[in-house]
Parts: C-alpha cells; structure tokens; sequence
C-alpha cells in the first residue's frame, strides 16, 4: 500500500507540479512568517521544562497536568512529553497514546495572533474559540484522572548554560519537522484539488475545497475557511473543528514522537473536534453580536447550509477514509509495560 502511495505521488507531482510548487510555496510562507515566530518559543520553553526534571516530580494522578502543558505548548508538545514519559517508563504504551490524542491541544498564541488577528481580522473572534476549544477540552481531565504515572528517577538539573542550547537545538528540530509536515500535506491537498475531484461538490465546492485542505493541513484550511461567505459562527465552528482535529501533518508530528494507533487516535480527536465545533457555533453570538443577522433564513438558504454541511461531512469521511487506508499502521507489539 505504501509502495502504490508513493507511486500516486509522484505521478501527480510530474502530472501537476505547478499546483504543487505553489502549494509548497505558500505552505513554507506561512510556515516562516506564521508557524516559526508563534511555536518556536513555546517549543523552547518545553524544551527547558522537560529538561529541568519536572518528569521526575509527576507520580501517581499527576497526569492531569499534562493538559495544561499541551495547552501551553500547543501540538505537538504534549505528544512529545507523552512519548518521553513512555521512553522512560513511566506511563504504559496505551496510556502515552491516550494522553497524546486528548492533550494535543493549539497553543492560544497560534489561536489569536495567526487565526483571529491574522486570519479572521477581528481578534474578538479568539474569545470563542479559546472558550470553545479549551472548554470542551476539559472534559478529558474525566479519563486523564485514570491514567498514572510511575516513579521516574530523579536526575540533577542541568545548568542553564547547557539546558538553553540543547533546548534550542531540540526545537529547531522539531520545527524543521513541522514545516516539512505542513509542506508536504499541503501539496498532497494540492494533488488532490488539481484531479477535479472538488467539482463534484458543485455549489459546495468551496467549503469542501477548504475542510479537505484543512483535514490535510489546518492553518491552508483555516485561511480557506476565513475568505468564505458564510455567517461568522459557521466559519468559526468549522475552524474549531480543524484546530482540534489537527490533520495529518499534526497526525505525521505526533506519530514522530510515539507510535500511535490511527483508528483510535482519530477518532478521539474526531469527538473532540466535533464537540468544539458545537460549542464554538453558541458561543459566537454572544462575543460577536454585531456579526451575527437575527434572521429567519429563507428555504433556499436553509437548503444550501444543509447541502454545504452535508458535503463537509462527506468530505471529513473521505479525509478520514484516506488515512485509515493509505497509512501504514505502526508495528509495535500489543502487550504494553
């Protein structure tokens, strides 16, 4: 299947590949102008803390504090202290990938600088989101409370002279992966639109254009989903469904860091994503009234939104579809420390 994968690939990067330099033109664009600036510092930071010992503090039912600290860091930090912790045998496999699917979580810089001031231009449209996405996140502290974490050896704290630059260098890593992520999903949605396949969709070729592109790579699908004319609260559910669910460039992020199970990862972060939409949809009005016409839609318009959803959900199965069958499943053993 990997070897068939490839083979679409590249016939379609020799097929199209002005669609596909462009897409990895503007994907490595906003990734240095947007991505860098707002998650390089938060992953430094991440960096030093996970480097200063705190590991080696967290026993027992501390592990609801990995929520905030993917909040802090923002994906894919917490899948990456999930992955450390498993390293160093203090959570189970089942538990570092329960932890990784429910605390990958945006970081609220990324969320008001790039989405709502940079994307949305109207930074009163992070009040929404951060209440809907983080809101309903915290109903993961309800299976979080089950999950603990052994005893980690203690170890002296490194100094700051030597923690800073290992840090950096950690970071820069991580962001280098993360920009190949984003650019290589955003071609493959590239590939994807230059087959037609969008114009199925007919009038909803738009919204499906952005989710898939979103479902590829969220920040393209966001800026989609900025630019379409629909009413503000659906724009803003849909964009909390794609922050939420992340994609498959932070699918790739956070498979670097820990062997994941796809079914089960994707569909918690399905739930998820789908339970922020709903909240993010109520919470709207009430931070931005003005944007918001208190009228009775006609039939027509009815009609169209129920197509326009219709299709998003069709789109989002295909997604879904696509990476349960053309990813490889990680071969790693069942039975867990």
């Amino acid at each position: 299947m990997l070897f068939a994968l490839s083979l679409l690939i590249l016939f379609g990067l020799i097929a199209a590949p002005g669609a596909a330099s462009a897409a990895a033109s503007d994907a490595a664009l906003l990734w240095w102008t947007r991505v860098l600036p707002s998650l390089l510092p938060y992953l430094v930071a991440s960096s030093l803390l996970l480097g200063s010992g705190v590991l080696s503090r967290l026993k027992g039912r501390a592990s609801m504090l990995l929520l905030p600290l993917g909040l802090l860091g923002g994906y894919p930090v917490c899948a990456r202290i999930a992955g450390t912790l498993y390293q160093k045998g203090a959570l189970r496999l089942s538990d570092a990938q329960n932890v990784a699917a429910l605390c990958n979580l945006p970081n609220p810089v990324f969320l008001v600088s790039v989405v709502s001031a940079g994307l949305f231009r109207d930074q009163r449209t992070a009040l929404p989101l951060l209440l809907g996405i983080y809101g309903t996140s915290l109903l993961s502290l309800i299976p979080l409370s089950r999950v603990r974490i052994s005893a980690v050896r203690a170890s002296e704290s490194p100094a700051l002279s030597d923690a800073l630059p290992k840090a950096i260098a950690d970071s820069v890593r991580a962001i280098l992966n993360i920009g190949g992520c984003l650019v290589f999903a955003s071609v493959l949605g590239a590939l994807l639109g230059a087959t037609g396949v969008f114009r199925l969709f007919g009038a909803g070729e738009t919204v499906v254009r952005a989710v898939l592109l979103g479902l590829f790579e969220m920040t393209s699908g966001v800026s989609g989903l900025a630019a379409l004319p629909f009413s503000l609260p659906l724009r803003l559910a849909l964009t909390a469904f794609l922050l939420q669910f992340g994609g498959v460039s932070v699918l790739f992020q956070s498979t670097s860091a820990l062997p994941l199970p796809l079914p089960r990862y994707c569909l918690i972060r399905l739930i998820g994503a789908m339970l922020a939409a709903i909240a993010v949809y109520l919470f709207t009005p009430l931070f931005c009234p003005d944007t918001v016409v208190p009228t009775m839609a006609s039939g027509t318009e009815m009609l169209q939104n129920s197509f326009d959803l219709l299709t998003v959900a069709l789109s989002c199965t295909f997604c879904l579809l696509f990476v349960f069958v053309f990813t490889p499943r990680s071969r790693h053993q069942k039975r867990t420390r």
